[in-house]
Protein backbone atom coordinates (compact mmCIF):
# COMPACT_ATOMS: atom_id res chain seq x y z
CA UNK A 1 0.00 0.00 0.00
CA UNK A 2 2.77 2.18 0.84
CA UNK A 3 4.56 1.72 -2.24
CA UNK A 4 1.67 1.88 -4.43
CA UNK A 5 0.62 5.37 -2.51
CA UNK A 6 4.11 6.39 -3.48
CA UNK A 7 3.82 5.59 -7.31
CA UNK A 8 0.67 7.21 -7.43
CA UNK A 9 2.01 10.74 -5.77
CA UNK A 10 5.03 10.13 -8.14
CA UNK A 11 2.42 10.08 -10.95
CA UNK A 12 0.37 12.97 -9.88
CA UNK A 13 3.75 15.37 -9.77
CA UNK A 14 4.28 14.15 -13.45
CA UNK A 15 1.02 15.30 -14.56
CA UNK A 16 0.91 18.06 -12.69
CA UNK A 17 4.40 19.37 -13.90
CA UNK A 18 3.48 18.39 -17.55
CA UNK A 19 0.38 20.40 -17.06
CA UNK A 20 2.01 23.53 -15.81
CA UNK A 21 4.33 23.81 -19.17
CA UNK A 22 1.30 23.53 -21.03
CA UNK A 23 -0.22 26.46 -19.32
CA UNK A 24 2.63 28.79 -18.92
CA UNK A 25 3.76 27.73 -22.43
CA UNK A 26 2.15 30.35 -24.19
CA UNK A 27 3.01 33.23 -21.87
CA UNK A 28 6.69 32.46 -22.42
CA UNK A 29 6.06 32.71 -25.85
CA UNK A 30 4.68 35.64 -25.73
CA UNK A 31 6.93 36.83 -23.33
CA UNK A 32 10.14 35.76 -25.90
CA UNK A 33 8.33 37.61 -28.74
CA UNK A 34 7.94 40.53 -27.08
CA UNK A 35 11.52 40.55 -26.07
CA UNK A 36 12.03 39.92 -30.21
CA UNK A 37 13.33 42.36 -32.50
CA UNK A 38 10.76 42.87 -35.70
CA UNK A 39 9.09 39.63 -35.74
CA UNK A 40 6.56 40.07 -38.29
CA UNK A 41 5.63 36.41 -38.56
CA UNK A 42 3.19 34.14 -35.88
CA UNK A 43 5.19 31.36 -37.21
CA UNK A 44 8.20 32.42 -35.67
CA UNK A 45 8.95 30.05 -33.36
CA UNK A 46 12.08 31.53 -31.68
CA UNK A 47 13.77 35.27 -32.51
CA UNK A 48 17.05 35.53 -33.81
CA UNK A 49 17.55 38.51 -32.20
CA UNK A 50 16.48 39.76 -28.45
CA UNK A 51 15.71 43.38 -27.36
CA UNK A 52 14.39 45.74 -24.87
CA UNK A 53 13.25 48.55 -27.86
CA UNK A 54 9.73 46.98 -28.18
CA UNK A 55 8.67 48.04 -24.85
CA UNK A 56 10.34 51.59 -25.72
CA UNK A 57 8.80 51.93 -28.92
CA UNK A 58 5.41 50.81 -27.13
CA UNK A 59 5.38 53.59 -25.10
CA UNK A 60 6.46 56.66 -27.36
CA UNK A 61 5.17 55.72 -30.47
CA UNK A 62 1.63 54.46 -29.58
CA UNK A 63 -1.26 55.52 -27.34
CA UNK A 64 -0.31 53.04 -25.30
CA UNK A 65 -0.18 54.72 -21.82
CA UNK A 66 -3.81 56.03 -22.98
CA UNK A 67 -5.24 52.46 -23.97
CA UNK A 68 -4.21 51.51 -20.41
CA UNK A 69 -5.58 53.81 -18.55
CA UNK A 70 -9.05 53.79 -20.19
CA UNK A 71 -9.42 50.21 -19.78
CA UNK A 72 -8.25 50.96 -15.98
CA UNK A 73 -10.95 52.92 -15.60
CA UNK A 74 -13.29 51.00 -17.38
CA UNK A 75 -12.64 47.65 -15.63
CA UNK A 76 -12.12 49.42 -12.31
CA UNK A 77 -15.72 51.21 -12.76
CA UNK A 78 -17.43 47.70 -13.50
CA UNK A 79 -15.56 45.95 -10.62
CA UNK A 80 -16.74 48.72 -7.84
CA UNK A 81 -20.08 49.19 -9.37
CA UNK A 82 -20.82 45.07 -10.34
CA UNK A 83 -19.85 44.36 -6.40
CA UNK A 84 -22.61 46.62 -5.70
CA UNK A 85 -24.64 45.54 -8.00
CA UNK A 86 -24.73 41.86 -7.18
CA UNK A 87 -24.63 42.28 -3.36
CA UNK A 88 -27.66 44.03 -3.30
CA UNK A 89 -29.27 41.72 -6.01
CA UNK A 90 -28.31 38.39 -4.25
CA UNK A 91 -29.43 39.76 -0.71
CA UNK A 92 -32.80 40.38 -2.38
CA UNK A 93 -33.05 37.43 -4.36
CA UNK A 94 -31.41 35.52 -0.94
CA UNK A 95 -33.03 36.74 2.00
CA UNK A 96 -36.37 38.40 0.99
CA UNK A 97 -39.95 37.22 -0.21
CA UNK A 98 -41.60 38.32 -2.71
CA UNK A 99 -44.09 37.67 -5.80
CA UNK A 100 -42.49 36.59 -8.82
CA UNK A 101 -39.23 35.83 -7.05
CA UNK A 102 -38.04 32.95 -8.85
CA UNK A 103 -39.32 33.75 -12.19
CA UNK A 104 -37.59 37.46 -12.44
CA UNK A 105 -34.21 35.35 -10.81
CA UNK A 106 -34.77 33.10 -14.14
CA UNK A 107 -34.97 36.44 -16.80
CA UNK A 108 -31.68 37.59 -15.19
CA UNK A 109 -30.20 34.25 -16.17
CA UNK A 110 -31.50 34.65 -19.26
CA UNK A 111 -29.36 37.58 -20.02
CA UNK A 112 -26.07 34.50 -20.27
CA UNK A 113 -27.95 32.30 -22.72
CA UNK A 114 -28.75 35.12 -24.99
CA UNK A 115 -25.83 35.54 -27.57
CA UNK A 116 -23.83 38.74 -27.32
CA UNK A 117 -23.56 38.98 -31.09
CA UNK A 118 -27.39 38.71 -31.69
CA UNK A 119 -28.14 41.68 -29.66
CA UNK A 120 -24.99 43.98 -31.04
CA UNK A 121 -27.36 46.12 -33.20
CA UNK A 122 -29.77 46.56 -30.34
CA UNK A 123 -26.71 47.71 -28.04
CA UNK A 124 -24.94 49.78 -31.12
CA UNK A 125 -28.84 51.41 -31.40
CA UNK A 126 -29.05 52.21 -27.64
CA UNK A 127 -25.65 53.81 -27.55
CA UNK A 128 -26.18 55.96 -30.21
CA UNK A 129 -29.48 56.79 -29.09
CA UNK A 130 -28.32 58.18 -25.47
CA UNK A 131 -25.51 59.38 -26.93
CA UNK A 132 -22.78 56.88 -25.77
CA UNK A 133 -21.35 56.69 -28.68
CA UNK A 134 -17.32 56.79 -28.49
CA UNK A 135 -17.30 57.25 -24.68
CA UNK A 136 -15.63 55.41 -22.11
CA UNK A 137 -19.24 55.75 -19.70
CA UNK A 138 -21.18 53.67 -22.59
CA UNK A 139 -18.67 50.79 -22.00
CA UNK A 140 -18.29 51.09 -17.80
CA UNK A 141 -22.50 51.13 -18.35
CA UNK A 142 -22.76 48.10 -20.58
CA UNK A 143 -19.80 45.97 -19.09
CA UNK A 144 -21.32 46.56 -15.41
CA UNK A 145 -24.94 45.04 -16.84
CA UNK A 146 -22.92 41.96 -18.32
CA UNK A 147 -20.93 41.28 -15.09
CA UNK A 148 -23.45 41.61 -12.55
CA UNK A 149 -26.24 39.69 -14.63
CA UNK A 150 -23.37 36.43 -15.60
CA UNK A 151 -21.74 36.71 -11.35
CA UNK A 152 -25.20 36.25 -9.95
CA UNK A 153 -25.72 32.82 -9.91
CA UNK A 154 -22.73 31.96 -8.74
CA UNK A 155 -22.71 34.34 -6.09
CA UNK A 156 -26.25 33.29 -5.14
CA UNK A 157 -25.46 29.89 -3.56
CA UNK A 158 -22.47 31.29 -1.40
CA UNK A 159 -24.58 33.71 0.34
CA UNK A 160 -27.76 30.80 0.85
CA UNK A 161 -25.56 29.19 3.20
CA UNK A 162 -25.06 32.42 4.98
CA UNK A 163 -27.48 30.96 7.93
CA UNK A 164 -30.82 33.35 8.38
CA UNK A 165 -30.62 32.74 11.75
CA UNK A 166 -27.85 36.08 11.97
CA UNK A 167 -30.38 37.98 10.01
CA UNK A 168 -33.33 36.55 12.46
CA UNK A 169 -31.22 37.73 15.39
CA UNK A 170 -30.03 41.50 14.40
CA UNK A 171 -33.67 42.50 13.77
CA UNK A 172 -34.55 40.91 17.38
CA UNK A 173 -31.88 43.02 18.12
CA UNK A 174 -33.18 46.36 16.25
CA UNK A 175 -30.89 46.08 13.25
CA UNK A 176 -32.43 47.62 9.79
CA UNK A 177 -31.99 45.50 6.27
CA UNK A 178 -29.15 47.91 5.59
CA UNK A 179 -27.33 47.78 8.58
CA UNK A 180 -27.60 43.52 8.61
CA UNK A 181 -26.49 43.87 5.05
CA UNK A 182 -23.27 45.65 5.59
CA UNK A 183 -22.52 44.43 9.10
CA UNK A 184 -23.33 40.82 9.01
CA UNK A 185 -23.95 39.51 5.23
CA UNK A 186 -21.42 40.97 3.53
CA UNK A 187 -18.29 40.63 5.95
CA UNK A 188 -19.13 36.89 5.84
CA UNK A 189 -19.02 36.89 2.27
CA UNK A 190 -15.93 38.22 1.37
CA UNK A 191 -14.40 35.54 -0.42
CA UNK A 192 -17.51 35.48 -2.93
CA UNK A 193 -16.93 39.08 -3.53
CA UNK A 194 -13.30 39.29 -4.18
CA UNK A 195 -13.92 36.38 -6.64
CA UNK A 196 -16.70 39.03 -8.03
CA UNK A 197 -14.42 41.98 -8.16
CA UNK A 198 -11.65 39.94 -9.96
CA UNK A 199 -14.05 38.03 -12.42
CA UNK A 200 -16.05 41.47 -13.50
CA UNK A 201 -12.45 43.27 -13.96
CA UNK A 202 -11.25 40.64 -15.63
CA UNK A 203 -14.29 40.86 -17.93
CA UNK A 204 -14.57 44.31 -18.52
CA UNK A 205 -10.45 44.66 -18.93
CA UNK A 206 -10.09 42.11 -21.22
CA UNK A 207 -13.62 42.94 -23.32
CA UNK A 208 -13.05 43.50 -27.01
CA UNK A 209 -16.66 42.53 -29.03
CA UNK A 210 -18.60 45.69 -28.07
CA UNK A 211 -15.69 48.01 -27.62
CA UNK A 212 -15.01 47.65 -31.12
CA UNK A 213 -17.99 48.45 -32.11
CA UNK A 214 -18.75 51.21 -30.22
CA UNK A 215 -15.67 52.69 -30.02
CA UNK A 216 -15.14 53.96 -33.84
CA UNK A 217 -13.31 56.92 -33.34
CA UNK A 218 -10.19 58.95 -31.83
CA UNK A 219 -7.43 56.52 -31.36
CA UNK A 220 -6.15 57.78 -27.83
CA UNK A 221 -9.94 57.31 -26.36
CA UNK A 222 -9.90 53.22 -27.08
CA UNK A 223 -9.51 50.72 -24.37
CA UNK A 224 -6.51 48.20 -24.79
CA UNK A 225 -7.73 45.32 -26.13
CA UNK A 226 -9.42 47.37 -29.15
CA UNK A 227 -6.22 49.20 -28.98
CA UNK A 228 -3.64 46.26 -29.36
CA UNK A 229 -5.85 44.93 -32.29
CA UNK A 230 -4.70 48.36 -34.19
CA UNK A 231 -0.90 47.18 -33.81
CA UNK A 232 -1.08 44.36 -35.80
CA UNK A 233 -4.18 45.51 -38.52
CA UNK A 234 -4.36 48.96 -38.20
CA UNK A 235 -1.83 52.08 -38.67
CA UNK A 236 1.13 50.58 -36.98
CA UNK A 237 1.33 47.86 -39.64
CA UNK A 238 2.15 44.19 -38.68
CA UNK A 239 4.34 44.13 -35.74
CA UNK A 240 3.83 41.17 -33.68
CA UNK A 241 6.29 41.83 -31.36
CA UNK A 242 5.05 45.37 -30.53
CA UNK A 243 1.60 43.68 -30.00
CA UNK A 244 3.26 41.27 -27.88
CA UNK A 245 4.62 44.03 -25.48
CA UNK A 246 1.72 45.83 -24.93
CA UNK A 247 -0.03 42.01 -23.87
CA UNK A 248 2.90 41.67 -21.66
CA UNK A 249 2.60 44.98 -19.86
CA UNK A 250 -1.27 44.85 -19.97
CA UNK A 251 -1.55 42.58 -18.13
CA UNK A 252 0.05 43.96 -14.76
CA UNK A 253 -2.86 45.06 -13.57
CA UNK A 254 -4.70 41.73 -13.37
CA UNK A 255 -1.82 40.06 -12.25
CA UNK A 256 -1.79 42.86 -8.98
CA UNK A 257 -5.52 41.85 -8.45
CA UNK A 258 -5.54 38.52 -8.47
CA UNK A 259 -2.37 38.44 -6.43
CA UNK A 260 -3.96 41.08 -3.91
CA UNK A 261 -7.73 39.05 -3.20
CA UNK A 262 -5.27 35.78 -3.96
CA UNK A 263 -6.56 34.38 -0.20
CA UNK A 264 -10.62 35.74 -0.59
CA UNK A 265 -10.77 34.15 -4.47
CA UNK A 266 -9.19 30.73 -3.05
CA UNK A 267 -11.54 30.46 -0.16
CA UNK A 268 -14.50 31.86 -2.16
CA UNK A 269 -13.59 28.65 -4.46
CA UNK A 270 -13.03 25.87 -1.70
CA UNK A 271 -15.08 27.12 0.93
CA UNK A 272 -18.58 24.87 0.81
CA UNK A 273 -19.61 26.06 3.79
CA UNK A 274 -19.59 29.31 6.45
CA UNK A 275 -17.88 29.91 9.56
CA UNK A 276 -19.71 32.20 11.95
Amino acid sequence: MKRKSQKDNVIIQILLFLLAIITLFPFAYILMIALGKNVISVNTLIPREFTLANFNKLLTNTAFSNWMTNSFIIAFSTMVISVILVSITIYVFSRLRFYWKDKLFNIILLIQIFPLTLSMVSIFKIFVELGLLNKIPGLIIINSTLASSGLIMLAKGYFDRIPYELDEAAMIDGASRIQILLKITLPLAKPMLAIVAIQSFIIAYNEYTIASAVMTTNVESLPLAVGLQSIITGQYGINWSLYCAGAVMGSIPMIILFYSLQKYFIGGLTEGGVKT
